[in-house]
Parts: C-alpha cells; sequence; structure tokens
C-alpha cells in the first residue's frame, strides 16, 4: 500500500514576499466596484440574489476584520450594519431592496471597510475572506 506524500514544511519565500504586499490598485477597484455596485442596486431595489451575497460576504469580512483589529467603535458599526442586513434579507421580496436606515448603516459601514482594503497585506486579506466563508458555508 502506498502512503500518502507528506506535506513540505518549507515554505516558499516568494508565496510569503507576497502575501506580505498590499493589493494592487486594479485589485482594490474592483473590490470597490462589486461592493458599491451591490450597496447601489440595494439602495434602488434591484439588488438580485447574487449582489445580496456578495454584499453579505464583505459586510461579515469587515465585522471579522474589526473584531481581529480590536477597533470596537468600528466593529459596532460592522456588527449594526450585518443586523441591518440580515433584517432586510428576511423581507419575503425577491430582490433585496433596503430601507433608508438599513441603507444607511450599511453605507457607513462599508466606507470605513474600502478604506481599510488597500491598506491590508494581501494574506491578511485573504483570510479574513476564507473566514467570512467558513462562517456564511455553516
Amino acid at each position: 500500500m502506498m502512503s500518502k506524500p507528506k506535506k513540505s514544511s518549507v515554505i516558499n519565500p516568494l508565496m510569503l514576499i507576497a502575501a506580505k504586499n498590499k493589493p494592487d490598485q486594479e485589485s482594490v477597484d474592483k473590490i470597490h466596484m462589486v461592493v458599491l455596485t451591490a450597496l447601489d442596486a440595494a439602495k434602488r431595489g434591484k439588488c438580485p440574489n447574487g449582489l445580496a451575497n456578495t454584499l453579505t460576504e464583505h459586510l461579515l469580512v469587515g465585522v471579522i476584520m474589526w473584531s481581529k483589529m480590536g477597533n470596537r467603535p468600528l466593529y459596532d458599526r460592522a456588527v449594526a450594519a450585518w443586523t441591518a442586513m440580515g433584517k432586510a434579507c428576511q423581507r419575503p421580496t425577491e430582490l433585496l431592496d433596503l430601507t433608508t436606515t438599513e441603507y444607511q448603516a450599511i453605507r457607513h459601514a462599508m466606507q470605513y471597510y474600502l478604506r481599510a482594503i488597500p491598506q491590508l497585506e494581501v494574506g491578511k486579506l485573504t483570510s479574513l475572506f476564507l473566514e467570512a466563508q467558513r462562517k456564511l458555508a455553516a
């Protein structure tokens, strides 16, 4: 019987350097565009499930990020936005449609979140997204 190959404990230095880099401007712009598009669609009551899921994922990344950084005021804003999103998602509508209050809470949290993205290391950002995806799948 063949045994499984052992995982290498050698760290690829190029991968380590790449993980420590900040995201490039094109990547940051793409994140900003998708979040702002989803938020705008939700404000107008024209946000399909895919965009609503994207917005939900980014909100959870924000909650996790501020929690790990120990930033209580921004964590509280992100949780308020997460709560508003949950309330909006419970309404029996085909498209996500945010109330003015829900929109304001989410927009305010997203402003701080989007400003933080260019400052994060790629490795940290990736781990935040992976953690959010695990939590959403549970």
